[in-house]
């Protein structure tokens, strides 16, 4: 071939210059990974949720908000494992408000269903100080608190623990100096990413706290039967609200209640009774 003249297939690259092509490649693909991954970890991070590994730190976030949006809908599934009996399947719809002061009050329509029994459903209106009303065909009654041991009290009795057990802070709130966050961890609820904290509290620690002489003594009657921990679950989404809660607890003279509590539209209007107003 004649000196200087190119070849049909192109032009004559020397090694220098194949080198010089290959480094460029190579800086391209090294840049479109860096790139790839940069955009990659950022998503991570902006999907990410805050944790707190605190239960003061947790309380506080959660009931800032709370307090913020004050009201909910409220959605109720669980059982009864009677002292005397089989296994009771409870649940409920209704709404929540927290109060100014703490706690919460409710009103919700919950539907027990014995073995071997039919459903019964009872409207209730619980407010915040332990008040409980239940509607029967004249509009609302309250429930007598001294009549122990009646199926009315028994009733009005769950209705309470279960408002107790779906106030998503009463365990945080009431034990806060002898609770701790034992687990923190990404999860989802109805597909929302929330962070599932477990909480627990030590009872011997709660009991020295208690100053209701009642509860501290039944505190320290769970201590001593072995109970040694009180542990409940919450999933918090981003906005630091509860959007569920578990709990298990103990009714005297009736059974372990174990219940888990969904939460939708915070700061929804809502609609709760004051029967004591009008009786």
């Amino acid at each position: 071939m004649p000196h200087g003249r190119a070849s049909a297939a192109g032009p004559v690259r020397t090694p220098l210059a194949l080198v010089l092509a290959a480094i460029a490649v190579l800086v391209v693909l090294v840049a479109v990974v860096s790139c790839a991954r940069g955009n990659s970890e950022d998503a991570g991070r902006t999907q990410r949720l805050p944790k707190y590994y605190s239960a003061a730190d947790l309380l506080t976030a959660v009931t800032q908000r709370q307090h913020t949006d004050r009201t909910a809908h409220l959605r109720l599934s669980g059982q009864v494992d009677a002292a005397d009996g089989g296994p009771t399947t409870l649940g409920g719809d209704g709404a929540l408000r927290v109060e100014q002061g703490g706690g919460i009050s409710a009103q919700f329509t919950q539907t027990l269903s014995p073995p071997g029994r039919d459903p019964q459903s009872t409207a209730f209106v619980v407010l915040h100080g332990g008040q409980v009303w239940r509607q029967d065909g004249t509009g609302w009654t309250r429930v007598d608190e001294a009549a122990t041991g009646t199926p009315e009290k028994n009733l009005a009795t769950t209705a309470a623990n279960v408002v107790a057990g779906a106030d998503p802070t009463a365990h945080l709130s009431r034990y806060r100096d002898a609770a701790l966050v034992a687990d923190a961890a990404d999860d989802t609820v109805d597909d929302v990413p929330t962070v599932r904290y477990l909480v627990v509290v030590d009872v011997v620690r709660a009991a020295e706290l208690e100053q209701d002489p009642e509860v501290r003594d039944a505190l320290r009657a769970q201590a001593a039967a072995g109970v040694t921990r009180i542990s409940s679950t919450l999933w918090i989404d981003a906005a630091n609200r509860p959007l569920r809660s578990e709990t298990r607890q103990t009714m005297p003279g009736i059974g372990t209640l174990a219940l888990t509590s969904d939460y939708r539209d915070w700061g929804a209007p809502v609609a709760i009774a004051s029967p004591g107003a009008a009786a």
